[in-house]
């Protein structure tokens, strides 16, 4: 016979130390536990019904500051929907965040359909310009390459000389 117990604290530390001395005490098994927010911590237990009650009974008297618990509670033989609806509370909060997902990805598609175009033309167009660019600049006169070949090789040459070893 499978009964439920619950502690709900206020933060993890104290959560984590009433489980602690939960399972210490008797039999019992943690199933889990939820953040419910605003620093609220539940812990479930399941077990035998006495193994149950002791564990959750020793729990909430070993967390060290008594304003941290905020109940406990024991359920004598639950429901199995009301275990089933504990263990697959998170696996809920997550299709949510499927669906959003899913929703993100196709108005990502709608924003590259709709904005991206437009600027891929514009960037074939600019690529096109600097090809012309570079044909223009290929087919410059040798006297006018010549000019800027001499005028590279005097910046060269007009660096002072290091007055290393004269004195």
């Amino acid at each position: 016979m499978n009964s439920l117990g619950v502690i709900e604290t206020r933060g993890l530390t104290a959560a984590i130390q009433a489980a602690d001395a939960a399972c210490k005490a008797a039999n019992v098994e943690i199933i889990g536990y939820r953040k419910v927010g605003s620093g609220l911590v539940s812990i479930c237990f399941q077990g035998e019904i006495s193994a149950v009650r002791t564990a959750v009974d020793h729990g909430v008297d070993v967390v060290s500051q008594k304003e941290l618990v905020i109940g406990s509670l024991v359920i004598a033989r639950p429901e199995p929907s009301v275990i089933t609806k504990l263990l697959t509370i998170k696996s809920k909060k997550k299709a949510p965040v499927a669906v959003e997902k899913t929703q993100e990805a196709a108005l990502e598609k709608v924003v590259e359909a709709v904005v991206e175009s437009p600027i891929k033309n514009e960037i074939e167009d600019l690529d096109s310009i600097k090809a012309v660019a570079d044909l223009q600049a290929q087919n410059v006169t040798p006297e006018t390459k010549t000019a800027t070949d001499k005028a590279q090789s005097s910046k060269k040459e007009s660096k002072p000389e290091s007055r290393k070893g004269k004195k």
